[in-house]
């Protein structure tokens, strides 16, 4: 048996049709095997989409549910009758709930005695008779962001419905909104080149419909089109198309029938920042820009027409005016803000707020002009301090010119032009095009360490600041990007470029930054739930890297605050799974830490004195320890924590031996407490790593 439905509406958002796609063949899914419909091994389920319908088709489903057996359990058979063998009320209750005499139930032995029962057989239900049921579930399920009613119906959706396809087997299943939209069994296809109605008999039928109809349902074979279309013409202009999965995936999204066409600009545009133009075509038009075999723009583009027509000339030109109208502002724009220095618009960031209780974003320059200072400080030669300052004071102000304006997305980028346009030093050009990075996670790292010390001065005062004001990133809400802005941070600590920062004394240095009275919350308070968010972000960060939840857990346990120092720890800790001694070390560790965490005694200040050792076992582990911590703590010194654990599973021996043959909680308290305390000393040892005991 097969099922077609399809909902037909007007354009859906670009963004949101591949979620609507998915939610479409899983809510159906998921509905038909609730149902008992859906047969294992046999029932195929394929949804489609394009900007004007939504279509799922299921074959081989089951024509209805299986029939089903129901037991219903009474009284216990001694409560049910009296002694002369007269119903009581509870048997009688049982049968008249079951809608049968007493004379018709029948008797079921268990474990717990006899009981009264009567035993319902359930015919299955068709699948034309809950289908409807099934369908309204889902139509109003789809998860969309926002929906929207139309005239004066109350049915939601992401657009108005315009028609409904639902076929069984061929014939049309009766099934309405709550408007009152009614299933039938034609389709409609494309807006301007065929519109239809097309009337449809079966899945076959329909895909037979579709190309009639000059719609493509399948999204990779729309995507499939566009790419070779575009790589084609890019060909005829001797370039090479720029193609983001992501812009061909919008413009798949917009179309259901795609025919890329080839489009020229005026040359004289190219004397505009690349970044500006690529901006304009990609993000605000969706066209495709074209480069030649240097990487340079070339005065051409690719855009994607969803109508073909005998004469693309008019399409093109249409295509080619919008673009210009753009290019003509920017134009004005890169002149306009050249005409003035970067520097002189920095008093203009007094008259942009930042944020209401943390001021305008003069504030936060002049903040980040001290915090980076005390970067600076730590980078020592590493960097010129003069110029992370410069650059500081300097990567806010583009904000405030016509050009980013206009095109907000080349914040920095623009500070950049315009810095370098002013005479400034390449590496303050490159901080301050850099500045932003990263924006997410596939944006990569500042490459220069200036960018990177002004990049971690925004971030660390926005951090602090929100936090000292109590703007704490809660469920999905995080206006202020900080759980970006704190994976940012930590990517950029763990890539440390030669400077080693410890993001405590990072947190201080931004929170001391404000003036007295600006953060609501204490400095330690901010501090401390600042740290608590990090080793959040860290962890999910470490995770996402490969890293198992363990390793990560027996190292932020120390309580270090050095991100790299810590990914260095849990790289050592994973190879030192792979040891022959690995599992009797974790052993040996989770011993010693339950041996102490249950001693009643006051351990932690004993003096270890081996005069106290009365065992041969005592002395050799102590003698072996000693020269383990040497090891160690040189290992450590050079940061090789895999040669450290190397060293200290040279202990296996000495600890099994000890555990063999002396009794920790002896009865002598002197004993006891000596022991105890050179337990300690051997965890204290694997501490100076990790701890192994929660491995």
């Amino acid at each position: 048996m097969e099922f077609l439905w399809e909902i037909g509406c007007e354009e859906i958002p670009a963004g949101m049709l591949a979620a609507g796609i998915r939610y479409f063949a899983d809510a159906m899914e998921k509905q038909l095997t609730e149902a008992g419909l859906f047969v294992g091994g046999s029932t195929r389920i394929a949804s489609h989409g394009t900007p004007r319908r939504l279509v799922v088709m299921v074959t081989h489903m089951a024509t209805q549910q299986a029939d089903r057996v129901e037991e219903m359990r009474g009284p216990p058979v001694d409560r049910a009758f009296d002694a002369q063998g007269n119903p009581s009320k509870a048997a009688a209750g049982f049968a008249k709930s079951c809608g049968v005499s007493v004379g018709e139930l029948q008797r079921i032995d268990t474990p717990k005695g006899a009981y009264l029962c009567h035993t319902i057989h359930r015919p299955g239900l068709t699948a034309e008779s809950l289908l409807p049921e099934l369908m309204k579930g889902i139509l109003e399920g789809f998860p969309w962001p926002k929906t929207q009613r139309w005239g004066s119906g109350k049915t939601r959706f992401v657009r108005p419905i315009n028609w409904m396809l639902a076929l069984m087997n061929g014939r049309v299943l009766p099934f309405a909104t709550s408007d009152g939209l009614h299933t039938g069994q034609s389709t409609q296809g494309h807006r301007f080149m065929a519109r239809g109605p097309f009337g449809v008999s079966s899945i076959a039928d329909y895909h037979q419909a579709m190309a009639s109809g000059h719609v493509i349902l399948d999204m990779e074979r729309r995507k499939q089109i566009i790419r070779e279309g575009i790589e084609r013409l890019a060909n005829t202009v001797g370039g090479q198309a720029v193609i983001p999965d992501e812009l061909l995936q919008e413009n798949a999204n917009l179309t259901e029938w795609p025919i890329p066409l080839l489009g020229h600009y005026s040359p004289d545009y190219l004397k505009i920042p690349p970044e500006v133009l690529t901006t304009s075509m990609k993000n605000h038009q969706k066209y495709f820009p074209i480069l030649d075999n240097h990487g340079s723009l070339m005065p051409c583009f690719i855009a994607i027409s969803n109508n073909d027509v005998p004469d693309h000339t008019l399409v093109k030109r249409g295509y080619e005016r919008v673009l210009r109208a753009r290019l003509e502002d920017a134009a004005f724009y890169w002149d306009e803000d050249r005409k003035e220095p970067l520097i002189n618009r920095l008093e203009s960031l007094k008259n942009v707020v930042f944020q209401a209780k943390l001021g305008t974003l003069y504030d936060k320059t002049v903040r980040m002009e001290q915090l980076v200072k005390r970067l600076a400080a730590i980078a020592g030669s590493r960097v010129n301090s003069d110029q992370v300052l410069t650059a500081t004071r300097l990567c806010k102000c583009d904000l405030v010119t016509g050009m980013v304006g206009q095109f907000p997305e080349l914040q920095g980028i623009m500070g950049g032009y315009y810095a370098r346009h002013a005479g400034a030093d390449p590496a303050i050009v490159q901080a301050i095009r850099e500045h932003y990075r990263p924006m997410g996670a596939a944006d990569s790292v500042p490459e220069s360490l200036e960018g990177r010390l002004v990049s971690l001065a925004d971030k660390l005062d926005t951090l602090a600041g929100c936090f000292g004001i109590g703007l704490v990133p809660t469920g999905t809400k995080d206006p202020f990007a900080l759980r970006r802005a704190a994976l940012g941070i930590i990517r950029m600590l763990l890539d440390d470029g030669g400077v080693r920062f410890h993001w405590v004394t990072l947190m201080e240095s931004a929170y001391d930054a404000f003036a007295p009275g600006v953060l609501t919350n204490n400095r330690q308070q901010t501090v401390d739930n600042l740290t608590a968010f990090f080793d959040g972000r860290l962890q999910n960060h470490l995770k996402t890297s490969g890293f198992d939840y363990d390793l990560i857990e027996a190292v932020q346990t120390l309580g270090l605050d050095d991100c790299y120092d810590i990914r260095e720890r849990i790289v050592a800790l994973n190879q030192f799974r792979t040891m022959e001694s690995y599992g009797a070390l974790v052993a040996a560790n989770k011993r010693i830490a339950n041996i102490l965490s249950k001693a009643t005694e006051n351990w932690q200040h004993h003096p270890l004195d081996p005069a106290q050792f009365t065992e041969p076992a005592e002395g050799e582990l102590l003698g072996r320890l000693v020269e383990v911590e040497q090891q160690v703590d040189a290992a450590i010194q050079h940061g090789n924590y895999a040669h450290a654990l190397g060293h200290l599973a040279g202990l296996r021996a000495g600890i099994d031996t000890f555990f063999d043959q002396i009794m920790v909680m002896d009865p002598d308290m002197g004993k006891r407490l000596n022991r105890l305390a050179l337990l300690a000393r051997v965890r204290g040892a694997f501490y100076k790593v990790a701890d192994i005991s929660r491995l």
